[in-house]
């Protein structure tokens, strides 16, 4: 990897990984949650930020099958199917998280389908799970309505049907309680061939620019040191596997270390008195100094305690004593 002005360039792998919806909207520039710079670390095989279940993480996983049955029941949706019923139990092991296999660029995984009388997709629907319901309030945020968006032009599909469910703190707490219901839970439809007229030139055709601009070439979008900062940390930081004279070198340090730690924890109390006895005799020496002296020293036992006036020579001497401000 090699660091430039305000991007890095790197090889470009030989098989990154894909553009999903949510990295769809982003390299767009359409995701506040992330960076154009990060989706690169993480498509090129750079850099990913560790996964880690939240509670808004497990409250989607654990209530998006509650959707799914709301939606079958309350808008009569029997022919609606999930990743399950078309690919079976382990469907992420057996697809790789791409359904898409066929689209170079492109991937990723719908969250259901809904499938016309002759058997073939019709609609596709995206469901999602918020707190935030002044996000909904005009409209389907954006980004949201992209990745589905996408799914559905990957698809040869032009109906999206949104759905969110908003929940209350004590939700996440405890989503396995959660029942939707009309009150908490509606649906947005939308025909990607209206929201989005332009869809292939205004979004499909800029994100393959974007993908041969910076994947294939390995020179990065330019990254920001604030938002960036966790992924920028990273890259900046080099871990050195040791060698058996490194190894050596290494354990030697840490048994001394801990001796030396161990001796600071029983000499701490001494080491903050002799910080204080230290001040004393430093003041009592000041105090003796006379007209034109430079240096006070007093003798002890065993050391020679010495205080030394030093005077700078790139001052001008004239106007501080001019102020009284010499002495």
């Amino acid at each position: 990897m090699e660091w430039l002005d305000n991007s890095i360039k790197i090889t470009p792998p030989a098989r990154p990984k894909k553009l999903t919806a949510t990295r769809f909207a982003t390299v767009l520039g359409l995701n506040p949650w992330s960076t154009p710079f990060e989706v690169f670390c993480e498509v090129t095989r750079t850099y990913a930020k560790p996964f880690e279940d939240t509670i808004y993480t497990i409250a989607g996983k654990t209530i998006e099958p509650k959707q799914i049955a709301y939606m079958k029941k309350a808008y009569f949706m029997t022919n609606l199917k999930t990743p399950t019923d078309i690919y079976g139990k382990d469907y992420f092991d057996k697809t790789y998280g791409d359904f898409y296999k066929d689209e170079p660029v492109f991937g990723g995984m719908w969250d259901s389908l809904l499938y016309d009388e002759d058997g073939k997709p019709d609609t596709v629907l995206e469901f999602k799970t918020t707190k935030r319901a002044e996000d909904w309030l005009s409209d389907v945020p954006e980004y949201y309505a992209l990745q589905a968006a996408l799914y559905a032009y990957l698809l040869g599909v032009d109906k999206v049907i949104m759905v969110a469910s908003f929940l209350e703190p004590s939700d996440y707490d405890n989503p396995d309680a959660y029942v939707c219901t009309a009150d908490n839970t509606i649906t947005v439809p939308f025909r990607v061939s209206e929201r989005y007229p332009n869809f292939e030139y205004d979004y499909y055709m800029p994100a393959l620019k974007w993908w041969s601009a910076y994947v294939e070439k390995g020179i990065s979008p330019e990254f920001d040191e604030k938002k960036d900062a966790d992924i920028l940390k990273a890259l900046r930081h080099t871990e050195v596997t040791a060698d058996d004279n490194l190894t050596d070198l290494i354990n030697e340090a840490e048994i001394l270390q801990a001796e030396v730690d161990e001796h600071k924890a029983q000499v701490a109390d001494k080491e903050k008195r002799l910080k204080t006895l230290k001040e004393a005799i430093k003041k009592r020496c000041i105090d003796s100094f006379k007209e034109g002296d430079t240096t006070v020293t007093v003798k002890g036992g065993s050391c020679e305690w010495t205080v030394q006036k030093t005077t700078k020579t790139d001052i001008d001497n004239a106007r501080l004593e001019k102020d009284g401000l010499l002495d």
